[in-house]
């Protein structure tokens, strides 16, 4: 049996930039073999269609209120009677379908394109594995659907972020080619999908984290959960055979508040604890589960039911941003440790902090990028300028230039503002989910940016302004960027947490707060876990 001794060590500061070497530790609370999975049922989802990715809250996201399927509960245009057509809305019109988790940012983005730039983005909210075959195949979007978009100013000039979206209905005489897909996962994720078509291009976006999250009287005591306790938790659901300090853990599979197999959340999740998104689910034909877990329609679903459980094994997935908006809804986000890695950590440099440090350095692993999926000209370029307006502004591109003209929008403001990472942020990068991560240098980095816009956080000394990159004469400058001189990121000294090094990213040295979780014993009939092979 595996025994485990723990400690907490809480850092002092936040960082801008930790450093990504990778420090093979010799400690490796995390692996083992395969425990007997219960495999009921078949990857088939609910029926349920999504519905509203955020709710309302912090200052660090903005809520949501979308209702299920791309279908808003948001009211009307003009009068309150029936929606209009889509196509009768003004500007150049640009159809997206999107996960869910992306709807903060949609409107976000969505109400600046209506005012600066004359581009009304119309979308409807699905699982990213169900949008990604659609841009793929260039499947249309069905005649007289119902679809979300956000109204300008001078429409509603009340409207707010927090408010549900407009409606409007597509064409009754034929279907409407999607524009954009966004989805919050690797497409090759999806089961079936392997690199797009010719003519299909794929864009990595902001990252997208995601976590477990369990009531907060039960955080009062469980902080942490380690890959392979959600590996045996998630696969043996009531069978589950790990117990922590001598109890069980995580066994009532009715207290698993899930996403179905179609969504980022679950598909991503899984990837990362080494699990199917068959195996997790348990999902039947019917759209149940085999052993009582549940797969909710939407993200504010598994928010509430967990924010309500009383059962101290009560757990969820849920996206960081979502979690990021309902700080003090009844929910609080498990540290995580990746196979392979000694302590468990949060999204972000503390269990307060917003400042997604541990994200960007490659101490918590749980993520995936947002991929921008539309077509392409020969030389790889969105063929659509609207379209490529809008993936200039969510990469952090230099000099985006608006289809017709308009006000500078910016992009990287809106992706910091609603809880995501912009990939010019990250100091590491994954060739798919789940996989391991592996040093990454942006070509035009957004550190200091990102932590100039970050709630709370406090901007490194290193981080001067510039308008040029004449501005930036300290040694090892990279140039500036966005108004801020960047520099490459600087290890920390050895030492904390307990046992690490800089040579390999998971185990680098960090000044993040680092829980051990100790007292947790594995099965030995089976030979204990095994780590995935990515």
């Amino acid at each position: 049996m595996k025994r485990f001794q723990a400690h907490i060590f809480f850092g002092s500061g936040l960082c801008a930039a930790a450093a990504i070497y990778a420090c093979g530790s010799s400690s490796n609370n995390n692996t083992g073999g395969g425990p007997p999975l219960n495999e009921a049922g078949s990857d088939t989802t609910s029926s349920g269609s999504s519905g509203s990715s955020s709710g309302t809250g912090s200052s660090s996201g903005t809520g949501s209120s979308s209702g299920t399927g791309g279908s808003s509960s948001g009211a009307d245009a003009g009068d309150g009677g029936p929606p209009p057509s889509c196509d009768s809305l003004p500007g150049t019109k640009v159809y997206i379908e999107s996960g869910d988790t992306q709807e903060p940012l949609l409107k976000t983005l969505g109400r600046q394109l209506r005012d600066d730039a004359n581009v009304t983005i119309l979308f409807e909210l699905t699982g990213s594995c169900t949008l990604s075959p659609n841009l793929y195949n260039a499947t249309p979007i069905p005649k007289n659907s119902t679809m979300l978009y956000i109204p300008s100013t001078a429409e509603n000039p009340t409207w707010t972020t927090k408010m549900a979206e407009n409606t409007c209905t597509t064409s009754a005489t034929a279907g409407t080619p999607p524009d954009l897909g966004i989805s919050a996962l690797f497409p090759s994720s999806c089961a079936g999908l392997g690199a797009p078509p010719a003519g299909i291009g794929q864009f990595n976006g902001p990252i997208q984290a995601y976590t477990f999250i369990v009531p907060s009287a039960e955080f009062a005591n469980q902080t942490a959960i380690l890959a392979p306790e959600a590996y045996y938790a998630f696969g043996d659901g009531v069978n589950n055979p790990v117990t922590w300090n001598g109890a069980m853990e995580w066994n009532d599979p009715t207290q698993f508040y899930l996403r179905p197999a179609t969504k980022s959340t679950l598909v991503a999740t899984a990837k990362n604890i080494g699990l199917t998104p068959a195996q997790m689910t348990l999902a039947g034909a019917d759209g149940g589960t085999s052993d009582g877990r549940q797969l909710l329609a939407s993200s504010t679903m598994v928010l509430s039911g967990v924010a309500a459980a009383t059962s101290m094994q009560a757990i969820g997935i849920l996206g960081d941003e979502v979690f990021d908006a309902n700080r003090s809804a009844g929910v609080n986000v498990l540290a995580f440790a990746a196979f392979g890695q000694n302590d468990a950590f949060y999204p972000d440099s503390t269990p307060t902090a917003f400042d997604k440090q541990n994200i960007r350095d490659g101490h918590y692993t749980l993520w995936s990028p947002t991929v921008y999926i539309t077509a392409v000209d020969g030389s790889g370029v969105p063929s659509n300028p609207a379209v490529k307006y809008i993936t200039d502004l969510v990469l952090g591109n230099p000099n985006p230039t608006p289809p017709e003209g308009g006000t500078t929008i910016d992009g990287l403001a809106d992706i910091v503002k609603v809880g995501l990472t912009p990939n010019c942020a990250m100091q590491v990068q994954r060739s798919g989910d789940g996989k391991p991560l592996s040093a990454y240098t942006p070509a035009a980095p957004c550190t200091c940016y990102f932590m100039s816009k970050a709630t709370g956080a406090t901007l490194p000394a290193s981080c001067t302004t510039c308008t040029q990159n004449g501005d930036c004469t300290g040694t090892g400058a990279i140039g500036c960027f966005n108004g801020y001189c960047e520099y490459p990121p600087t290890p920390y000294p050895a030492g904390t947490p307990a046992g690490c090094d800089n040579t390999t990213i998971i185990n680098a040295c960090t000044n993040a707060t680092a829980i051990n979780k100790t007292g947790v014993v594995y099965p030995t009939a089976d030979g204990g876990l095994l780590p995935p092979n990515p």
